[in-house]
Formats: C-alpha cells, sequence, structure tokens
C-alpha cells in the first residue's frame, strides 16, 4: 500500500485458503521482508478457521514483529506492526593492500 507520496508503508499477505505450513512460511518471508524494507506493518488474511486461532502465537515467536490487532470489521484480517529495524549499514574498506601477503606466500 502506498501514503500519498508515493512511499510504501505497508503491504499484504493472503493465507487464506493454504495449507497451516505453507502460510506460516510465507507469513514469516514476508515479515523478514518487511523488516528489511523498514516497512511499518502487515496485513495478514487468514480466515476464519485453525490459522486464525494460532495466528497470534505465530507473531509472539516472530522475531520481527511486535503485535498483531484484528483488523475491523473483518474478524478474518489482523495486522501485524514490524519492529523498527535498527541493522547498521556495513561500511567495506574501499581497498586493501594484499601486496604484503601476495610476496609473503609467493616466494
Amino acid at each position: 500500500m502506498q501514503d500519498l507520496h508515493g512511499t510504501q508503508r505497508d503491504m499484504g499477505i493472503d493465507l487464506h485458503g493454504k495449507t497451516v505450513h505453507i502460510a506460516w512460511h510465507e507469513y514469516r518471508n514476508v515479515t523478514y521482508d518487511c523488516y528489511l524494507k523498514k516497512l511499518k506493518k502487515i496485513t495478514v488474511i487468514t480466515g476464519h478457521g485453525v490459522m486464525s486461532k494460532e495466528f497470534p502465537g505465530w507473531v509472539s515467536a516472530d522475531p520481527y514483529a511486535t503485535k498483531c490487532e484484528r483488523q475491523n470489521p473483518n474478524t478474518g484480517a489482523w495486522v501485524v506492526h514490524i519492529k523498527k529495524n535498527t541493522l547498521q549499514p556495513v561500511k567495506v574498506e574501499r581497498s586493501l593492500d594484499l601486496t604484503g601477503l601476495y610476496k609473503k606466500f609467493n616466494k
């Protein structure tokens, strides 16, 4: 979903009709992706079955999610809040002089 400026703020995934195992894997992949992209929330459609009952447990065990709330008035959908990405970019040295090692091992 995009805000008024065209910036992606959240996304959604429809797990309804999938097996619990496949749905769990897809959910975890999407929350990880949202975390890396620094998105704030995701809408997850589970339907009203077994998955809907298990879903709060998925969120509590997810290292990238903070909480979930039912999306009103649709009780078969959830809004999951994603943790803030605190990873710092890795600085890469521009050049590395390996001349000493080359001379040492190429005698």
